[in-house]
């Protein structure tokens, strides 16, 4: 899987210059850009919610004609806990995701984004009983999904704050206990600088 990653983010850097000439009025380097995310997690997992973690992200992207292109990226979605009496447990996900994205100034300096494609997510879950801590990762497929509104400050530098939703899931297909599919909600500000 890691190799059709590579592949897929080495196709959109090759294919990026070709499809930059088309527009002969744009530097083709104006289009790349890269944004990073921070802000809160929030947790659907069944019966569980946590709403207490830091989520981080940092994108790279091209957008041909500065509107639609393509973007790989990395998060960090906090770690939700659940506590019992004599125990608890806890999931510590992060993902690599490629995907399309998109930019529109719609008055002046104002904005709207949206984005959403593939993840790939490595998941470390945990047991704690007493002193005791069992652990265990879980590599699995899934996919993000975002939009936000923001200000380009200069022609370069844009702030904005975003909504993005994560469908991650953890175990294996095949193993005893089922797989546990979850939505991790994030709420965040952003920086993103064009090149």
């Amino acid at each position: 899987m890691n190799k059709i990653l590579l592949a897929a983010a080495l196709a959109v850097v090759a294919a990026a210059p070709f499809a930059a000439q088309a527009d002969e009025n744009n530097n083709q380097l104006d289009n790349f850009f890269v944004a990073g995310n921070l802000g809160q997690s929030n947790y659907r997992l069944g019966g569980v919610s946590d709403k207490t973690d830091v989520f981080q992200n940092v994108r790279f992207g091209w957008r041909w004609n500065g509107i639609v292109g393509a973007e790989i990226g990395y998060a960090y979605l906090g770690k939700v806990k659940n506590d019992f009496d004599f125990a608890s447990t806890s999931a510590k996900p992060r993902v690599g995701q490629i995907g399309v994205t998109g930019k529109y100034n719609f008055y002046d300096n104002w904005f709207v984004t949206g984005h959403g494609g593939y993840l790939r997510s490595r998941t470390t879950g945990a047991v704690t009983v007493g002193d005791a801590t069992a652990n265990e990762r879980s590599w699995n497929n899934g996919w993000y999904a975002g939009a936000g509104v923001g200000y380009d400050i200069t022609r370069n530098v844009a702030l904005g704050v975003n909504y993005d939703n994560y469908h991650i899931k953890y175990g294996r297909d095949g193993a005893q206990e089922p797989q546990t599919n979850a939505n991790v909600a994030t709420y965040s500000a952003s920086v993103e600088v064009k090149f």
